[in-house]
């Protein structure tokens, strides 16, 4: 019986062959654990993080490139968004049991609602699985402290004595979307000169901005959000308007001092039903019908939640381009 011994050369090919596969392998193996491709490389980037100051002045750890962001006010809501964040987690808007609807039609991702302005359902926040959270201005220290056992990446953003562009500018840099926040602005400056440039005999005009609520009618205070977009503008307020200074709505005025709500226009805004239901009854008083700003039939119904809330780009815009289709010439 005859036996066929492999040639040498046959021997050497395979171990040959052999040895290139292995060394294929070893360099797939080393490539993927770089972070070159595949999963391997999205998870050492989301869990790549960098430092940022919150509106407190505390350090906060952050990923360099967030995945999941929850948002827990409108003015972070309305920044995200306008930097090309979809957030994965939302709360309803102030005194609303749903998202500002200026901000909802702009939410073009799944998200899920986790409970109200500034005080979470925290097991929605963790079913939200988020690793950031933007969590704007929370005065109760214990849900904050719940909230960094969510993710350590809880960032307060608001600080409530400044204006809405400081804000703004914080939350890109918690992002990550600083030089989008620049273009942004810009766009923002771009349209006040635009709009400041047709108003005409009413560039000098003084501009009342009311809330109308249950409990009666509030004014904003002269530093609060739209009030700096009146600003902005070169429009002044009604004298009785201007103190005390403050980002908040004035305190309820009774119906004997709806004179402090005169002037030559009047921005008018609600929040709720109740409201709607409270200004109706208001509309048919003499106070109300006396007033300058109404016989000259320069009330202007607008969204409560644009006006007399918290905001930000997109909500400073709708402010614009309330006054220009009012105001402008």
């Amino acid at each position: 019986m005859t036996t066929t011994t492999p040639s040498r050369r046959g021997r050497h090919g395979r171990r040959g062959l052999a040895g290139l596969a292995a060394g294929m392998l070893a360099l797939s193996l080393g490539l993927t654990a770089c972070g070159g491709d595949g999963d391997g490389g999205e998870e050492a980037g989301a869990a790549a993080t960098r430092e940022v100051t919150d509106a407190t002045g505390a350090k906060v750890q952050v990923p360099v490139q967030p995945k999941r962001v929850v948002v827990l006010n409108e003015t972070d809501l309305d920044s995200a968004l306008a930097l090309g964040v979809q957030p994965v987690g939302v709360t309803n808007g102030r005194f609303a049991k749903d998202v500002p609807g200026y901000l909802k039609s702009k939410l073009t991702g799944d998200y899920t609602v986790v409970g109200d302005l500034s005080t979470p359902a925290m097991d929605k926040v963790t079913q939200a699985q988020p690793d950031l959270i933007l969590a704007g201005f929370i005065p109760d220290a214990k849900i904050v402290e719940q909230l960094k056992k969510i993710t350590p990446a809880t960032v307060l953003t608001t600080k409530m004595t400044e204006g809405w562009k400081d804000t703004f500018t914080r939350t890109a840099e918690v992002l990550g979307k600083q030089t989008e926040a620049k273009a942004v602005l810009a766009d923002y400056d771009k349209r006040v000169a635009e709009v400041k440039g047709k108003l005409g005999d009413n560039k000098d005009a003084k501009i009342s901005i009311v809330r109308w609520h249950a409990q009666g009618p509030s004014y904003m205070l002269k530093d609060h959000f739209s009030s700096t977009v009146i600003r902005d503008l070169g429009l002044g307020r009604p004298e009785g308007q201007l103190t005390p200074a403050g980002v908040s709505p004035s305190e309820a005025l009774s119906l004997e001092k709806l004179q402090v709500l005169d002037g030559d226009w009047m921005f008018l805004g609600t929040l709720n039903a109740d409201a709607d239901a409270a200004l109706a009854e208001a509309k048919k008083i003499p106070a109300f019908k006396n007033l300058a700003v109404t016989k000259a039939g320069h009330v202007v119904n607008v969204d409560g939640a644009i006006w007399t809330s918290r905001g930000g780009p997109a909500a400073a815009a709708s402010v614009l381009g309330d006054v220009e289709k009012a105001l402008a010439k």
